[in-house]
């Protein structure tokens, strides 16, 4: 059993900085424009090539004409259970918009000829998908999806909805959205940091009724700066978040049929 959960962000809002809560049982793949600085197993993705290289690896050809040896996921992971003695609990991808971005440029760079580029673009997003789904989830990984979001705007004034960006038929239906039954979405409200766990406006949706619409994250740089909360209430941690979601699981699995 495993889960795949989406997480949602405006550029800036901290999405990454929610993996922190996490240790050596989970696996990064960062392909996010910057340095990876958390201390968790990473793989830093420097340069796309194509989703095959991204995904299994390959060789491409250097400057100078050379064979040059790319190691992909796949590979990775192989290296993290020799590192480790097993695979990771935990792989997530930082950033899925930043990949399906990456894969609009390649496709950029053919000649459109009837639609060329679009089913370009639905193919090797497919492939990704298809990864996630049979090498990972069915493989009992759970899966961590990190997604940019936009604020959609009408008139040139903000509707308080947030919308995925990118174009194409994956997007048009619901983009990586669609492909989750959890998806949480982290914004900034004032100083704090909250995150919506269900509210389709926000792209945030959970199949857990005893789940709140709503947390806060802790400040712990300065804790006394952390969003006071009612008894009862905790502050969201990942880690936390996405054992909730395990253990709805193995209740859920024991009413299958």
């Amino acid at each position: 059993m495993a889960i795949k959960l989406l997480i949602n962000g405006l550029a800036g809002a901290g999405k990454t900085e929610l993996l922190r809560t996490l240790g050596t049982e989970t696996f990064v793949v960062s392909r996010d424009a910057k340095k990876f600085a958390l201390p968790i197993p990473h793989m830093l993705v420097d340069t796309y090539y194509d989703m095959d290289t991204l995904l299994y690896g390959g060789k491409i050809k250097d400057d100078d004409g050379n064979d040059q040896t790319i190691l992909g996921i796949a590979d990775k992971l192989e290296l993290y259970a020799e590192k480790f003695g097993q695979y990771p609990e935990n792989v997530a991808i930082d950033s899925v918009s930043q990949i399906f971005m990456d894969v609009i440029d390649k496709a950029s760079l053919t000649p459109n000829v009837y639609g060329s580029q679009g089913a370009e673009i639905t193919k090797e997003i497919g492939k990704l998908t298809q990864f996630v789904h049979e090498f990972l989830e069915l493989n009992g990984i759970n899966v961590i999806l990190i997604n940019h979001v936009i604020e959609e705007k009408e008139d040139g004034k903000l509707t308080g909805e947030l919308i995925p960006f990118g174009s194409g038929k994956f997007l048009q239906k619901g983009g990586f959205f669609s492909t989750t039954n959890e998806s949480v979405t982290l914004v900034l409200e004032g100083s704090q940091r909250a995150v919506y766990l269900r509210d389709p406006r926000k792209q945030a949706r959970t199949m857990l009724p005893d789940l709140p619409d709503k947390m806060y994250l802790e400040n712990t740089v300065h804790p006394e700066k952390s969003k006071k909360l009612k008894d009862g209430e905790e502050y969201f941690t990942l880690k936390n978040h996405l054992q909730k979601l395990l253990d709805n699981q193995v209740v859920a699995e024991e009413w299958s049929i």
